[in-house]
């Protein structure tokens, strides 16, 4: 492998993806009301019925989507050589669609109100570090995404100046 086809800002979804992964497994939700942590694979394995709100797959959702996106983009990091320069654009592309979803989700997350035994909580106000570092890491993936398609759009060829 030729270090010049390596793409080093490639790593950045590589380790968005691991960030998010685990992010999963760290505390999302505490409340004093309740003195009760959830972590987000708890959210999703033991609270997806208690809790009436439609976003409690999102834990599942981000570590499917953290494995996927670590396998994806694995070629455009390091494997960015001419021949596949378009399907590591679109490898990219992909990537950062998905990340953007993967957003957009959780902002409906974060606005949810959930009532447990007569008690209403709205999710934004007890969010805690796992649920902010699968953010933080979704973020990094699309800077990562992008950098295929930065890195492949900025090959530049310098002429010298007599010619």
């Amino acid at each position: 492998m030729d270090a010049k086809n390596l793409n080093l800002l490639g790593i950045i979804s590589i380790v968005g993806a691991i960030i998010v992964i685990v992010g999963v497994f760290m505390t999302w939700l505490a409340t004093d009301l309740l003195d009760y942590t959830i972590s987000g694979w708890e959210l999703y394995t033991e609270w997806t019925d208690v809790l009436d709100t439609k976003y409690t797959f999102l834990p599942l959702a981000d570590l499917i989507f953290g494995i996927i996106i670590i396998v994806m983009m694995i070629i455009p990091t390091f494997c960015n050589i001419d021949r596949f320069k378009k399907a590591n654009n679109i490898i990219g592309l992909i990537t950062v669609i998905a990340a953007v979803v993967m957003l957009i989700i959780s902002g409906l997350f974060i606005i949810k109100d959930i009532d447990i035994w007569l008690i209403t909580i709205h999710m934004g106000n007890h969010l805690k570090i796992g649920f902010w570092l699968t953010l933080v890491g979704t973020a990094l993936i699309i800077v990562g995404g992008f950098m295929p398609i930065v890195k492949n759009r900025l090959t530049v060829t310098i002429k010298p100046k007599g010619e």
